[in-house]
Order: C-alpha cells, then structure tokens, then sequence
C-alpha cells in the first residue's frame, strides 16, 4: 500500500521537476494535464526511476486498485485507501478544484 506521505518523499527525492519533459520524452502524455497523472501516479507508486513500462505497471497493479478512465473519474485509487483526482493548475477550468482531492473512504 501507499499514501500520502510516500509520495511527497518520493517527489522531494525526485531531481527532475520538469514534468511535461519527463513524460513526452517517454512518449506517455500528450498533454500537461496527463503528464502530470503519470507524475503523481508515479509519486504513489514510488516509479520515478524504473524505465520498463511493464515493470512500471506490475507496480501500479500492486498498489491502485483503480487507474481511472477518460469519463469516470477518480484517477487513482489506492488499494484499502484512498482516491485522487489530479487537476491540471494551468487549466481555468480547474482554478476552483486546484487541489488533490480524497474522498472519504465508505
């Protein structure tokens, strides 16, 4: 399992803070937006540094139990924990909802 935590020390250890170039370079995103979902999904699943993208989402399939589709959301779901919705900061769109978002668990 992961959470919140992991992933900020994940992110403090990462070197490369330039998410659009770190994830268009791999050809994963087309967008800002998705970059950082992949950005984030990889703080979670501690993922920065592994190249393989099979290996990548072995990982992923051991701690999300929900990766999010293009209508329905949350993004991620962490297995026995909780769900994210990534919004986009440069996106009006998204100025109200700017923030990680956790939905109480039922």
């Amino acid at each position: 399992m992961t959470n919140i935590l992991e992933a900020v020390y994940n992110i403090v250890n990462q070197n490369n803070f330039k998410i659009r170039s770190i994830y268009s370079g791999r050809n994963r995103a087309n967008s800002m937006g998705e970059a950082l979902e992949l950005y984030i999904k990889d703080a979670f699943a501690g993922t920065f540094d592994m190249e393989s993208e099979m290996e990548r989402k072995k990982v992923y399939n051991k701690k999300f139990s929900w990766l999010g589709s293009q209508n329905n959301p949350p993004d991620i779901m962490i297995k026995g924990g909780d769900a994210i919705e990534v919004k986009d900061p440069n996106n009006p769109a998204n100025l109200i909802e700017c923030k990680l978002i956790t939905y109480e668990k039922q």
